[in-house]
């Protein structure tokens, strides 16, 4: 899908770096971009739908359909195993899609390399394999979307580079859109495209 916000436009997989200082807005306009947020202004419009047009519940199922979020921090249920972690929406999914979800969670633990521990603890996984298991959670509605705010932030060099690894495979392998609010230079370098910003607003827009 193409998203448009006002005079931005970020073509169907592509991915995209936003940067900036504290304060600058870039989790700001991150929740926007995934409806979490209304804009003070203009419109976010993904392909044909306007995400500003819509009320709280159709912002709501759109998320859920299009849209898979990854957070800083991972918001794991430290109780449940990698497996029930991962596919956590389908506890709030009509009976009949389940089953289907909690399948496709399992394929992209197992893709993500953690297929051999769905049944352990959440507790009992690093730092880097519990941010997979966050991917594979944003993954399991099979979105067109991936939205990361900070990822590798809480993680050593090695594990990000196996998140970035990840999630640019992700991106190229499958024709999703990738959007990535970062501080992390390595990860913004690898991205197609680098939005800048400062005060609320994109004062720089860098093409890889």
């Amino acid at each position: 899908m193409l998203v448009s916000l006002d005079s931005l436009r970020i073509l169907p997989g592509s991915s995209v770096a936003i940067r900036g200082p504290s304060g600058a807005g870039k989790s700001t306009l991150l929740h926007a971009l995934s409806g979490l947020i209304k804009p003070a202004g203009g419109r976010v419009v993904w392909g044909a739908s306007d995400l500003t047009a819509m009320n709280d519940a159709a912002r709501t199922r759109f998320r859920r359909d299009h849209i898979g979020l990854i957070f800083q921090d991972f918001l794991l249920f430290e109780e449940l195993n990698a497996l029930d972690n991962a596919a956590l929406c389908a506890a709030f999914a009509p009976r009949a899609a389940r089953a289907a979800l909690r399948d496709r969670a399992a394929g992209w633990l197992d893709r993500l390399g953690l297929g051999d521990a769905g049944s352990r603890r959440a507790d009992s996984f690093s730092g880097g394999e519990r941010q997979r298991i966050a991917v594979a959670r944003a993954l399991s509605n099979d979105p067109a979307v991936i939205l990361a705010d900070e990822a590798t932030a809480s993680l050593d060099r090695a594990a990000a580079d196996r998140l970035v690894d990840d999630l640019i495979g992700l991106s190229q392998d499958t024709g999703r859109t990738l959007i990535a609010v970062t501080h992390d230079e390595t990860f913004a370098s690898r991205l197609d495209r680098v939005l800048s910003m400062a005060e609320g607003r994109i004062v720089d827009d860098t093409h890889g």
